[in-house]
């Protein structure tokens, strides 16, 4: 699977690389995703977003709504995943010898998704059951832990929750 990933890539750079510039490119680097380390443990890592791009009905190039995070393995660039948001930012976690992406991202107005990721040899494999949430734009990863502040309109009031959260590979579980 990672091969087809890679060769997908480097296929797409190779032909934005050679497009004339009347043409539409196919995909464009945004810029590097930052990366947050949570301990010693967890090795540099690198990733980029990158948006694809398509000529429309009218001939103009625009990016799809989408990011894809391009991350590398010895080098060779990969889209290890998808995110239906922009502006992207990548929490490695090292817990119980298991290694964690979690990435965070914009899906409009304050809106702001939290997805969960197992990291294996360079791939983001997504987790079940491992996405949240937040209206105000307040996620927050604390010591192994999510935080997540949201506001809710009740009865004319407006209502601030914050929930903590824990998480394995089966997903999140809240915390009491």
């Amino acid at each position: 699977m990672t091969l087809y990933k890679s060769i997908f890539a480097v296929l797409l750079l190779t032909a934005s690389h050679f497009a004339a510039a009347s043409d539409c490119i196919q995909i464009k680097v945004i810029k590097p995703i930052v990366v947050q380390f949570t301990s010693d443990d967890v090795k540099s890592k690198r990733f980029d977003q990158v948006k694809l791009l398509h000529e429309d009905k009218l001939g103009i190039c625009l990016p799809t709504l989408d990011t894809y995070v391009l991350a590398y393995n010895e080098g060779v660039p990969f889209i290890a995943a998808r995110l239906k948001g922009h502006t992207p930012n990548i929490t490695l976690i090292k817990k119980d010898e298991i290694e964690y992406a979690l990435i965070k991202y914009h899906t409009g107005n304050k809106l702001q998704v939290l997805k969960g990721y197992q990291y294996v040899d360079s791939d983001l494999i997504e987790l079940p059951n491992f996405t949240l949430s937040s209206n105000l734009s307040q996620i927050n990863i604390v010591n192994g832990s999510i935080e997540v502040n949201n506001t809710e309109l009740v009865n004319d009031k407006v209502i601030n929750q914050l929930a903590y959260y824990d998480f394995d590979l089966t997903g999140i579980h809240k915390k009491r």
